[in-house]
């Protein structure tokens, strides 16, 4: 009876410990210049934060691991019914940057809009770098571009987001004035350079608003997966 006892215990921690594991969500092999093939993960868990895992598919050491951390706690899965928040990920390829830059962004769906966190990583000095010090938010009517922005800007990363307060009677998905920030990379962090808010007002993804710099980009959220499913 007592052995019975301690074997139903130790199966009984057994499941707790399997059910509160992270979740490998989204996993990629990516080739670094100098960290050469690395594992890139998302990983979910219920009541925790999501992060990013960067693992050398050499000797699987981890190089990398960042707890995505928005500051409400929206991006916590905590079982209640409702859509659990996401995190995912793509990889981005450009010019303007020396090596592949991971795009990772969570999402926490709400009831007239949803939340969008967004988190880079790139390689800097043969190291593998979170590029951010917080998540950047972004709603539906905005959007995120990481790559050559235009001629005069180069390179960067910019970001778009509406502005409420703009006319009597405004609707939530009403036309818009947006700010727009540009952000290059300096050192080891994309640090914030430019900020604008549009003259006009625009509607959709309000990412016409950043012609009126000279940037004719689009919303890079929609080439990640189950997060482009969340912007319609």
């Amino acid at each position: 009876m007592i052995r019975l006892a301690v074997m139903f215990g130790l199966f009984l921690m057994l499941s707790i410990g399997a059910s509160a594991s992270p979740k490998v969500v989204q996993s990629l092999t990516i080739e670094f210049p100098s960290n050469g093939r690395v594992i890139v993960q998302a990983r979910e868990e219920v009541h925790k934060f999501p992060s990013m895992l960067f693992i050398s598919e050499k000797n699987g050491r981890v190089l990398l691991q960042r707890t995505i951390r928005d500051k409400a706690g929206w991006l916590v899965p905590v079982n209640d019914g409702l859509a659990p928040p996401n995190l995912r990920f793509r990889v981005i390829r450009s010019a303007g940057f020396d090596g592949p830059i991971i795009m990772s962004v969570g999402v926490d769906h709400g009831g007239s809009d949803n939340h969008f966190y967004l988190t880079v990583f790139g390689e800097i000095a043969g190291k593998l770098r979170s590029l951010n010090d917080e998540p950047i938010f972004a709603n539906i009517q905005g959007g995120y571009y990481l790559g050559r922005l235009s001629d005069k800007l180069g390179g960067g990363l910019v970001t778009w987001n509406f502005i409420w307060g703009n006319g009597i009677n405004e609707g939530h998905y009403s036309n818009h004035r947006y700010e727009a920030r540009v952000y290059k990379l300096q050192g080891d962090r994309f640090r914030l350079t430019h900020r604008r808010v549009s003259r006009k007002r625009y509607s959709g993804d309000g990412s016409g608003s950043l012609r009126e710099i000279g940037i004719k980009v689009v919303d890079q959220r929609r080439g990640i997966p189950a997060i482009k499913d969340s912007l319609d």
